[in-house]
């Protein structure tokens, strides 16, 4: 039997700073051990997201069960054998409401689902640009916001697990929530689309000041190989606007988006092969 691989890469090198990240189910001194949804602020929070979403687990991975589990890997320990998809370890530990998770954000599950599909099944070539509206053909603007909301509530797990693990995390939690709340965007979180070929799973998050100017940025990688979603955080009025960087209300790419390359295992091999080249070389004898 082929036993297929889940592989969460940690870290991927997005950025250079300090990385949040903590025992998976650790909670931080003092806290309540029934907190309220951080989305509505209202409900108990006992749904469980998935870190991958299933529908693309299952696209991927196939069937799975315990007789045909795949392997996970994470900073903790390698090759844990699941067997189910719905299997704790595939979940943020921290939770939403069932409301929140089963309804409220259910359209922009499927969003992110069909958006999914199409981009994997399409041949995708990097530094070219992609059209919206190939993707969604009809009401395509409330479409990509669903898919941008979809990756907010991912975002803002991360945000609070890292808090909650007793790290500081200078991007507001609130924004997020009002903006899953109310439909609207996120004004400083921004998608990149692109090819991957390194694997499942997501990266850590990192968070950073620059220095000078105390401008706060923020990434992680979400990993579906043969494509992947960088997803950041970036301080509006702190940088320039980078038309490589999608948003729904950017002034230059709001309709469309620039395929990006996130080949790094392709990267890290030619490297190999260029340091054993150069190896080889200085290894040789000199010619007669």
């Amino acid at each position: 039997m082929i036993y297929r691989k889940y592989r969460r890469i940690d870290p991927m090198s997005l950025v250079e700073g300090n990385v949040p990240q903590g025992p998976p189910d650790q909670v931080g001194p003092g806290a309540d051990p029934a907190p309220l949804c951080w989305i509505c602020k209202e409900n108990k929070a006992d749904s469980g997201e998935h870190k991958t979403k299933r529908s693309d687990l299952l696209a991927v991975l196939g069937k799975v069960s315990q007789k045909q589990p795949f392997f996970y890997n994470d900073t903790k320990k390698r090759n844990q054998v699941v067997g189910s998809l719905d299997a704790k370890i595939l979940k943020s530990p921290v939770r939403i409401c069932a409301h929140c998770n089963n309804t409220r954000t259910q359209p922009h599950d499927r969003a992110w689902e069909w958006m999914s599909d199409q981009l994997r099944s399409r041949r995708l070539e990097t530094t070219r640009w992609v059209r919206c509206n190939r993707i969604f053909k009809h009401f395509t603007k409330r479409k990509m916001i669903a898919v941008h909301l979809y990756f907010l509530k991912l975002f803002g797990c991360m945000i609070a697990e890292a808090k909650a693990n007793g790290y500081q995390v200078a991007i507001d939690l609130d924004v997020f929530s009002n903006a899953i709340m109310s439909g609207r965007p996120h004004p400083e979180v921004h998608l990149q689309f692109g090819r991957y070929d390194n694997g499942m799973g997501r990266s850590d998050l990192h968070c950073w000041k620059t220095d000078p100017g105390g401008g706060v940025l923020g990434g992680w990688l979400y990993q579906l190989e043969p494509i992947a979603v960088s997803v950041l955080y970036v301080q509006a009025g702190k940088f320039k606007e980078r038309r490589d960087l999608w948003h729904p209300h950017s002034r230059t790419s709001a309709k469309r988006f620039l395929v990006a390359d996130f080949m790094y295992a392709r990267r890290d091999r030619a490297e190999e092969r260029a340091k054993a080249g150069a190896a080889a070389a200085e290894a040789a004898p000199p010619a007669p």
